[in-house]
């Protein structure tokens, strides 16, 4: 067998011999795809697929439109609900959109589908996916690639879009949409039109706000071949975040083999079904963004499940806003998810404390104690942490010493080699206290001696 390399520089060698030369002689970096009869006709394409041919120096892709109006539901809202407000605060995600202008003038949702997942010069993004709010309605504007040949036009129109953005969403683009692209516009030699753009990713803040949901889901909320650790991905927080399901929706591994049976076939058949795939992950995007802002700016009240009242909680508390924090944990603490009540109660001990509430922190942290199972060792980090916290208050303030030395063999028990020295110290001190406090009280006279001088025989 040849070397894969040899081959490789073969194939460029005679592609090179056949596409056409610029102005300046240099050779327009694109490639034919090896098939009978050439690639399918743009023009019928378009077509068929109900959109338009965009063509540049001798390169065309398809452009396909979709409006969705604002009084279409996509899921239990209207699109018109999820629209873009520019008071959210967007920063409480991510600190580098911090202090941005005029972010919310034109927000662009993008998701590309490629020829395969391994990455390399050899992908291909043959649809990239934009979409904007516009008066209410949602656009969806696709660039689709009739051939290999089109990736030019594909990289110009995508240009166009991204010179018009004031920031940019993706879900997971952050590592794999927006890379692909750059590689892309890499392999034109262009300047990639992203890089002066703002960039939100989704997936950070969506793990934030619901990825302690996964713990609590329901069977029923599962697809078939589908697990509780996949309750974090786009279709299911459409699922079980927007109410939106998903009917005859085409696999992510069927993708690439539809749209390579479309270039052997030139049948749209196979990838209409991708377009549609591309344009609910679009939409979906806008809509769990609003769904998450919603939250970050809203009351705990208005959350609908405990995990979204938790991590407002932690949003709010970083925000500096201890009322509505403590309010957020006083909520999650009532969960049925012992996870979730957990850090909630964590959480409002460490708020209570900074507020000189001593009493009110310990009853949260004997609370976590009580949370843990019964009998169970080694105690977990959580645990040792409101063991700790619990022997610092009877000993300091409560002046319990004995209910402290409890705690601190309890913590003796679990804790890991390199703080055992400081749980022996505390022991140690305790000890003598106990001792010290014992021998006063055997020292001090009986207020109430059990019998009376004039009563002895």
């Amino acid at each position: 067998m040849r070397d894969f390399r040899s081959r490789l520089r073969e194939v460029v060698q005679r592609e090179s011999l056949k596409r056409p030369q610029a102005a300046d002689g240099a050779c327009e970096l694109t490639y034919a795809a090896e098939m009978g009869g050439g690639p399918p006709d743009a023009a019928a394409t378009a077509e068929r697929l109900g959109g338009s041919v965009h063509t540049v120096s001798g390169s065309s892709c398809v452009v396909v439109d979709r409006v969705y109006d604002a009084t279409m539901s996509h899921g239990r809202h209207r699109v018109e609900s999820y629209g873009i407000d520019s008071s959210w605060p967007i920063s409480l995600f991510d600190s580098r959109l911090a202090g941005l202008g005029d972010w919310a003038s034109r927000v662009v949702f993008f998701d590309i589908e490629t020829t395969g997942l391994s990455g390399g010069a050899g992908m291909l993004a043959f649809l990239a996916g934009c979409g904007w709010f516009e008066d209410g309605s949602f656009r969806v504007r696709q660039f689709f690639l009739n051939g290999p040949g089109g990736e030019h036009a594909m990289l110009d129109a995508l240009t166009r879009v991204f010179d018009e953005a004031s920031l940019l969403v993706t879900f997971n683009g952050r590592t794999f949409d927006v890379p692909v692209m750059d590689m892309r516009w890499a392999f034109h030699r262009r300047d990639t039109p992203t890089a002066d753009v703002p960039h939100f990713d989704l997936l950070h803040p969506a793990r934030r706000l619901w990825a302690r949901r996964s713990s609590s889901l329901r069977s029923a909320d599962l697809q078939v071949g589908e697990t509780v650790r996949d309750g974090c991905n786009l279709t299911s927080l459409e699922r079980s975040i927007l109410g939106f399901h998903r009917f005859n929706d085409v696999g992510g591994f069927d993708i690439p083999v539809r749209y390579f049976q479309f270039l052997r076939t030139g049948n749209t058949g196979y990838v209409e079904g991708v377009l549609e795939h591309n344009r609910h992950d679009i939409m979906s995007t806008a809509a769990v963004m609003s769904r998450a802002m919603q939250i970050a700016a809203g009351d705990p009240e208005d959350c609908r499940e405990a995990c979204e009242q938790l991590a407002l909680g932690q949003l709010a508390e970083q925000r500096g806003e201890s009322v509505r924090a403590m309010r957020a944990y006083e909520l999650a603490s009532a969960s049925e998810d012992d996870e979730i009540r957990t850090r909630a109660l964590e959480r409002m001990a460490v708020l209570l404390r900074r507020a000189s509430r001593f009493g009110d922190a310990a009853q949260a942290w004997s609370r976590v104690i009580d949370l843990s199972e019964s009998g169970r060792r080694p105690l977990s980090r959580l645990e040792r942490r409101a063991a700790e916290a619990l022997a610092i208050h009877h000993e300091h303030r409560a002046k319990n010493l004995k209910t402290a030395k409890q705690y601190a063999e309890a913590i003796r028990e679990t804790s890991p080699t390199r703080a055992a020295e400081a749980v022996e110290h505390r022991l140690s001190r305790l000890e003598r206290k106990i001792q010290v406090a014992t021998e006063r009280e055997s020292r001090m006279p009986s207020l109430f001696p059990s019998e009376e001088p004039g009563l002895r025989r």
